[in-house]
């Protein structure tokens, strides 16, 4: 046998064939043209603004009962998480009345959300709402107690230039920031606004700020642990204040300090117009309102004392009645160790006023603590 040529290769250098590895690549080839066929058939559905907006919508009308709608042309990403932008967006309940009307909102969705492990929505931006707060409280307190309790979590709540309504009013140019809402999980909120009278007595349009911290629980809708800071100007005064809110039926129970009086809150006499303290107060109502709710208030300043009941809403009724009753429609006892009335100076004052027509309803008895 003739010896292989000196530079002929060692049978174990012999390159290895050449179609297995074609073979290989050909599939690879395969699989990737065949999920980018996938792709290129699904991305008109997928990358449809309009049809995920709409299937969205649907989920949320079977969600909420309640019938949402759009007038314009959405926008949607998917990168780097699910965002959907909605036009001129409307929230109707049963009875057509419009609980929410908005230019746009901006909603972001974690992918955990849409693959149904979690109810969590990672920012939420609600352009120039206009927003029927006593429709919206009545569709909230009609919901079944298992469903409120599934409130998704929210991270990232803004609106701007806003509009709250309720019967009697408004609050406009609203601004506000919700960075976390969860029930059960402290939150903190921020909003500014104008508020501005709609009734019969059309009172001068003031300014308000609010920032609430508390723990948001359901079945009743409610404020739990709330710290409250309170500024503006008219008759909103400088207060801070904490306690617990419920929202329907209304039932508050705080207490705080006031740093000055309003100089649109009728005039306090000499001393306590004079003194430079903090007023401190304890505040209870319960009733279908804020203004309608029987109203236990105790005010304090240095040594005097003032303890208060009646309806805000009889009281400022009284106020704007030029034919009204002399005295307004309260149960007041007031300890005054010294007070000035029209120059003349009074010590060791007690005064007791009672409201016949609330004692002939027994309006007069104190809301019940809250639970």
């Amino acid at each position: 046998m003739n010896p292989a040529p000196a530079d002929a290769p060692a049978p174990s250098e012999v390159p290895p064939p050449t179609r297995p590895l074609l073979r290989r690549s050909l599939r690879v080839l395969g699989v990737a043209a065949a999920l980018l066929l996938v792709v290129a058939l699904s991305s008109p559905w997928w990358f449809n603004a309009r049809r995920v907006a709409d299937l969205a919508l649907a989920q949320a009308d079977s969600a909420t009962g309640l019938d949402w709608d759009y007038d314009g042309e959405p926008a949607l990403r998917w990168r780097p998480q699910p965002w959907l932008s909605l036009p001129g967006l409307r929230v109707r309940d049963a009875a057509g009345r419009n609980l929410l009307a908005a230019e746009r909102l901006e909603i972001a969705l974690p992918w955990s959300t849409l693959r149904g492990e979690s109810l969590r929505v990672d920012a939420l931006r609600v352009e120039a709402p206009d927003i029927d707060l006593d429709a919206a409280l009545a569709w909230w307190n009609a919901q079944p107690a298992s469903e409120v309790a599934d409130l998704p979590r929210l991270d990232g709540l803004v609106i701007t230039r806003g509009q709250l309504r309720w019967a009697e009013g408004a609050l406009q140019d609203l601004e506000l920031t919700l960075p976390r809402f969860a029930l059960g999980e402290p939150m903190a909120l921020a909003l500014r606004g104008k508020v501005v009278d709609t009734s019969a007595s059309h009172r001068a349009p003031f300014d308000l700020a609010l920032r609430i911290d508390a723990v948001p629980e359901a079945t009743p809708l409610r404020l739990e642990g709330f710290a409250i800071h309170l500024d503006g100007t008219g008759p909103i005064a400088a207060t801070t204040a904490k306690g617990r809110l419920q929202f329907t039926p209304w039932a508050l129970d705080a207490s705080g300090e006031i740093a000055s009086w309003p100089e649109a809150w009728p005039a306090l006499p000499a001393p306590l117009s004079t003194s430079p303290s903090p007023l401190a107060f304890s505040l209870a109502q319960q009733g279908e309102s804020a203004m309608a709710a029987h109203t236990v208030l105790s005010l304090k300043r240095d040594t005097h004392h003032v303890d208060a009941e009646g309806s805000p809403e009889a009281v400022m009724a009284w106020l704007e009645d030029a034919d009204a009753a002399a005295l307004p429609p309260l149960r007041v006892r007031a300890a005054l160790p010294e007070v000035d009335l029209d120059g003349v100076r009074l010590e060791g004052v007690t005064i007791e006023l009672d409201d016949p027509a609330a004692d002939a309803t027994g309006a007069t008895d104190a809301p019940e603590p809250l639970r």
